[in-house]
């Protein structure tokens, strides 16, 4: 497996996008360095040129630049680091034929109104799916049909009637059991799979550097069962681990073993079926 570590996202001075930094920073000094490419932030907060995604020209320069590395890599990428855009560009390995996997706490669902922006990261999936042409034209618009969310707690009813409406599989935390993933997985009848880890899916007692922490999340067994139940039998084309953001970079090493289990689950499926 290839590594991709996207840094300091969208180059901003804010404390939310250092903390994404440091957490990105950590991560990567525990993979393999002949195996990792960091991908340049763009300097400054970006503006969103009146669409409905705040930061825009930030968020698509870095998409554009994961979707070039992954697109060239000889063997799977794990793209570590940012939130939950970080996993935009890297949906250019996403096939007809494969399934995207969201693991998260959150819907990713946002809806896109120009009069009220929202952060790419709250939308990341509605802009994977149902989003205006205008919009990340150069990335694939993915089918629902093959999209399976896994692990929401606390979603608001117009996002869950949304994923209804397109007809995504959406799992809340209690009813994402390993059996229940793999079957939803299944049901689409993928052969290939990308899975996007938020670590906001994790319980705040299993990691501190959240940015939006959420009780009641899964612990870092569950996690790693959870990735293994949506990636068995199942090539494992790429995926994205985002959202770490340690309060300090000194206590950053206190969620690593956590994070790496997740880490070290994701490599595994890229070298089996």
């Amino acid at each position: 497996m290839q590594f991709l570590v996207v840094g300091q996202w969208q180059g901003s001075a804010s404390s939310r996008a250092m903390r994404l930094g440091d957490g990105a920073q950590a991560i990567a000094a525990d993979l393999p360095r002949a195996a990792t490419t960091v991908v340049d932030v763009p300097a400054g907060a970006g503006d969103r040129l009146e669409t409905a995604v705040a930061r825009y020209t930030s968020v698509r320069a870095v998409a554009e630049r994961v979707a070039e590395e992954t697109g060239v890599a000889s063997e799977p990428v794990l793209v570590v680091g940012g939130d939950g855009a970080s996993v935009l560009g890297a949906t250019v390995l996403v096939r007809p034929g494969t399934a995207f996997v969201r693991i998260a706490g959150s819907t990713g669902y946002r809806s896109l109104n120009r009069a009220q922006p929202v952060a790419a990261e709250t939308a990341v999936l509605r802009l994977l799916v149902d989003r205006p042409d205008d919009l990340f034209p150069d990335l694939p618009v993915l089918d629902p049909a093959m999209v399976v969310l896994a692990g929401v707690r606390g979603a608001e009813d117009a996002e869950t009637a949304a994923l209804d409406r397109v007809g995504i599989i959406h799992l809340d935390v209690d009813a994402a059991t390993p059996d229940a993933v793999s079957a939803a997985v299944g049901s689409t009848g993928a052969d290939s799979v990308f899975v996007h880890v938020d670590l906001d899916v994790l319980d705040p007692a299993e990691v501190d550097g959240l940015l939006e922490p959420v009780p009641f999340g899964l612990d870092a067994s569950g996690l790693v069962e959870r990735i293994q139940a949506a990636t068995r039998g199942r090539r494992l084309v790429g995926a994205a681990l985002t959202g770490f953001a340690p309060v300090d970079p000194d206590r950053a090493v206190d969620d690593l073993g956590v994070i790496l289990r997740a880490v070290g689950a994701l490599t595994t499926a890229s070298r089996t079926a």
